[in-house]
């Protein structure tokens, strides 16, 4: 019978979801059936970005015959890698753990400058930590686990990027180049291009049709854009490109419609991955007016930034359901002062510049570091659409118990309620856009 009976690794914040900066408590659970004797029992923890693909060429050898080759691209960026000794030290003495259930505690300082978690197919940003079991004379016991940091992106700070989009668009169709078939004129309209998960992106397309043609559906999607950039075998820069969310409006439409359209901000890490010079990512909503017949489509893309706190604008102009769920990262107390950090590494030195954001996470002895001045409910904090199969390095074995678990980041996500006030501004704009029009167009027909 084996004498490790358990061996696993529990933060104290369920959900394990944190800020750059916090402490991160846990303890290492250990239940032996029997005595053990070991030579330590140690603690590491690292922050690393790392990106890989392969591309296949096609080459000549010394005869002339064609050959396959892959190439393996990749490159890598290390935050922290931190090493406690929770039992024992690094010199060749034993320790004799006795039989039955133990919790090892730790506690240790996240660093301020580093990037938020992130998993896709050609690349991540991970934080995991692993528990080893070093035993004399035979293979170690390891135990891994994966979290999740969301670093801040503040909208507010980026309001001028967030001024929405008022787009005219005038479009006329004509048949075998000769007959003309008319035009249709199109007002694209989105209050705000900066949100947060959970958020709905709102927009309007006003249609004025005086054409033959007609508008068979409007689509609105919600895309993703990623650059890796790999420094290994040589310089080069991969893209991918995602849909997140999309919705359609059937035709056929009047000659006049108002066309609204409200997408849902899904849980998604943050705009522009801060302190990550590997992986570059951007977010765009593109409308797309499908017509009728042979002509093309007419597509406009408009840049969108994801944060982590909301516009004061939308705070003030929505309103926001106070009865949500509670935070799978929520504000912990304590009836007593927690421990020390542990002393760091002697290669680790995080900056001292302070945060300059901190969402509504909490270090254990701090009750609140919302500095959003409205005082509404926490975000809950759910799975992100991405996940990783395992987090399993490459030069791990298949016996470290939790690396080939599956790990998805958690990002905040806020529960507005669906406001109608952007919806009755648009109608309302819409009657008199559509009234001008009309009275355009009849001045012009006679």
């Amino acid at each position: 019978m084996p004498s490790l009976r358990t061996f696993r690794i529990e933060f104290d914040r369920p959900g394990a979801t944190y800020a750059p900066g916090e402490i991160v408590t846990g303890d290492v659970i250990v239940d032996l059936a029997r005595e053990k004797t070991i030579r330590a029992l140690k603690l590491s923890i690292k922050g690393e970005a790392n990106v890989s693909w392969e591309r296949k060429r096609s080459t000549k050898d010394s005869q002339g015959r064609n050959r396959t080759q892959i190439d393996h691209f990749r490159a890598s960026e290390q935050y922290f890698n931190l090493t406690y000794y929770l039992l024992g030290n690094t010199g060749n003495g034993e320790v004799r753990v006795p039989a039955g259930f133990h919790r090892y505690s730790f506690n240790f300082s996240l660093p301020y400058n580093i990037p938020c978690s992130f998993e896709h197919t050609n690349g991540h940003i991970r934080y995991t930590m692993k528990a080893v079991i070093d035993r004399p004379w035979r293979f170690d016991h390891e135990s891994k686990i994966a979290f999740t940091v969301v670093s801040s992106y503040d909208l507010n700070a980026h309001s001028h990027q967030c001024i929405g989009a008022d787009d005219e668009v005038r479009e006329s169709f004509c048949c075998f180049c000769c007959f003309n078939l008319g035009s249709m004129k199109l007002r694209i309209r989105i209050p705000t291009t900066g949100f947060v998960p959970g958020q709905s992106i709102e927009t309007m397309v006003n249609l004025n049709n005086t054409s033959s043609v007609n508008v068979t559906k409007i689509c609105v999607k919600l895309e993703r854009s990623l650059e890796f950039h790999a420094k290994s075998p040589y310089s080069s820069t991969k893209t991918d490109k995602a849909i997140l969310k999309a919705e359609q409006r059937m035709g056929p439409f009047g000659e006049q419609a108002d066309i609204p359209s409200r997408l849902q901000v899904p849980p998604i890490p943050p705009s522009h991955l801060e302190y990550c010079s590997i992986i570059d990512q951007k977010y765009s909503l593109r409308i797309t007016i499908h017509v009728s017949g042979t002509h093309c489509s007419i597509t406009k893309v408009y840049p969108i930034l994801i944060g982590t706190i909301p516009l004061h604008s939308t705070i003030s102009s929505a309103s926001y359901i106070q009865t949500v769920q509670q935070p799978t990262a929520p504000v912990m107390q304590y009836d007593y002062d927690p421990p020390p950090p542990m002393p760091t590494s002697p290669d680790y030195a995080p900056p001292n510049t302070p945060y300059p954001q901190m969402i509504d996470f909490a270090s254990p002895n701090q009750p609140s570091t919302s500095t959003n001045p409205w005082d509404i409910p926490p975000p809950s904090y759910e799975e992100c659409m991405q996940r990783a199969d395992s987090i399993k390095d490459e030069d791990e074995s298949n016996y470290v118990h939790g690396a080939n678990e599956p790990f998805a980041p958690r990002y905040p996500v806020f529960n507005f309620t669906t406001s109608r006030k952007n919806e009755v501004i648009f109608i309302t704009e819409s009657i008199i856009f559509n009234t001008a029009f009309s009275t355009f167009f009849s001045t012009r027909s006679t």
